[in-house]
């Protein structure tokens, strides 16, 4: 198992042994369990799934609940799957720890972005507006032309416009494991990875490290 689930924190900064500053991003790993091992033979594809947290048992519905209780495991906030990913059956039941990278160690870090709402065309492509001088009105954070006049005779797709931005899924690929926390189960991860404070992200080893 070479992945995990984890809450991002927030960023900072941290100073290597030569005085460089380096920014981070703060990951904290809560109850994090493997409770089952799907496999080839069985289920016909590989994989581990994850339960993340504990979730109260009156919030969780009675076939939930007997899907734990089958498993052995807690009611949890997540259940994340792990593609290509494989499990010991000893290990399954015992919680992660950031004890499986090690510094210096190359993540990749799976996250949803921030929502940003309904944005325009300056916003969400960096479009250059059209020119703010004598003559224009009332156009200049606009998108200019969008098709053509008869043929085809309809916008093209893929067409840079107006629309919803962000609340997408990025994947952030080899990010450097600067230093663990064991104690806290914390790891800080150099530069920026996606989403709000506070929502889930996914750490897996990169196929480089």
């Amino acid at each position: 198992m070479n992945g995990l689930l984890g809450k991002k924190v927030g960023m900072t900064q941290v100073f290597s042994d030569r005085g460089d500053c380096i920014p981070v991003t703060v990951i904290q790993v809560e109850k994090c369990v493997p409770i089952l091992q799907k496999t080839e033979e069985k289920n016909g594809y590989q994989s581990v799934l994850v339960a993340y947290g504990e979730r109260k048992p009156k919030h969780t519905s009675k076939p939930l609940q007997g899907f734990y209780d089958k498993h052995k495991a807690s009611p949890a906030k997540v259940l994340a799957e792990f593609r290509d990913q494989s499990i010991d059956g000893a290990e399954l039941g015992k919680p992660l720890n950031v004890e499986m990278f090690g510094e210096g160690d190359l993540v990749n870090v799976i996250g949803v972005s921030k929502g940003r709402g309904f944005a325009g065309v300056m916003k969400r492509h960096g479009f250059g507006g059209a020119p703010a001088s004598h003559g224009h009105a009332e156009i200049f954070r606009g998108g200019g032309s969008i098709g053509m006049h008869t043929y085809p005779g309809r916008v093209l797709k893929g067409k840079k416009m107006p629309g919803r931005m962000g609340g997408v899924k990025v994947h952030v690929k080899n990010l450097t494991v600067v230093r663990i926390d064991k104690e806290n189960n914390v790891l800080l991860v150099r530069g920026a990875v996606p989403g709000p404070n506070g929502r889930l992200v996914r750490i897996v080893k990169s196929e480089r490290a």
